[in-house]
């Protein structure tokens, strides 16, 4: 076993005995990063682009035929793991110099998910340099029963109550595939209320349509739409990330949920609510011209649903639509 990978494994153990690795808490990460760091100068030799890495991290799960397929997609995982958990780190210790036994401890889950997350990848780049490299012996389940994902539902709903018990905590492999459904449903809001119209039949019904497609009109018409601090295009891959796990229920890597968060952050980002100042929650998102891209949806919308009886209604959307004004 790698000896940065086992000490760090060792310390995050001994939260009842913390002594027990004389090295602290802050040489047991600061090696550890090093160590991956070390992984990534040797396997990691270009900057990849946001639009590679997300295409890479965020694809459809599948067997890889060649060889040079699975070794990409260990680089890209590496390259976002590395920087990630930079990130973390630095987030952890806050304004200290270095980190505390008490911080770690208080995010061992997440520490240990690097790990793990990390093993395969580690192991199939480095082995090929070095066959008798090992990052650690183990493994985890990466599945979870759906009886935990309804348990995760009631205490969302009741996290007043158990808060007032003191009862109010989260399973953490839960949570985390909770956020990646939370984040979908994020994502599909707003494509829609960035072009602000409902759409209703005759008994008030909605019409059946694809997840994609107000994604789709959006990305099909960018004469309508500024955004701000996101590239619009890398959000779709997220999104078909989230509904994978959505439909099969299993945790991702620790860095993905983390790197999606950085991708979306500017769809939801606020901005400047005109060319004359102001500011608005829904800034991120700037509509140049609202009536014709309102028209010109409602013409999608025909021309792609074509049977039924419906009403199209207008209503303000979910970014600033007078920024030229």
């Amino acid at each position: 076993m790698n000896i940065p990978v086992r000490q760090l494994l060792e310390k995050l153990d001994q939260s009842d005995q913390p002594g027990k690795v004389k090295a602290s808490s802050d040489k047991c990460i600061t090696d550890f990063m090093q160590h991956i760091q070390w992984l990534k100068s040797r396997h990691v030799r270009k900057n990849y682009s946001n639009e590679y890495l997300v295409s890479t991290c965020f694809g459809k799960s599948r067997i890889f035929q060649k060889d040079c397929e699975a070794m990409a997609f260990c680089r890209a995982h590496l390259a976002i793991a590395v920087e990630r958990f930079e990130l973390l780190i630095k987030e952890m210790k806050g304004d200290q110099s270095s980190l505390s036994f008490q911080t770690l401890i208080r995010n061992k889950e997440t520490i240990r998910d690097y790990l793990f997350d990390l093993k395969n990848i580690a192991e199939f780049l480095e082995k090929k340099k070095n066959p008798s490299y090992s990052f650690f012996e183990g493994w985890k389940a990466y599945g979870i029963d759906s009886l935990w994902i309804f348990h995760l539902s009631k205490q969302l709903a009741n996290q007043r109550l158990l808060q007032q018990e003191k009862l109010f905590w989260f399973d953490h492999k839960g949570s985390q595939i909770a956020s990646v459904f939370v984040l979908r449903q994020a994502l599909e809001a707003k494509f829609s209320r960035i072009i602000g119209v409902n759409i209703f039949g005759e008994r008030g019904q909605t019409p059946k349509l694809r997840h994609t497609f107000h994604y789709d009109f959006i990305d099909s018409n960018p004469h309508f739409f500024e955004f701000v601090s996101v590239e619009f295009k890398l959000l779709k891959r997220v999104y078909e990330w989230c509904n994978e796990i959505v439909h099969k229920v299993f945790q991702p890597y620790a860095w993905q949920i983390d790197y999606a968060h950085s991708i979306c952050t500017g769809l939801f980002s606020s901005g400047d609510l005109s060319s004359k100042g102001g500011w608005s929650i829904h800034g991120g998102v700037r509509i140049l011209d609202l009536q014709a891209m309102q028209s010109a949806f409602e013409t999608h919308f025909c021309d792609s649903y074509d049977h039924g009886i419906w009403c199209l209604e207008y209503y303000k959307p979910e970014a600033v639509s007078d920024f030229y004004k």
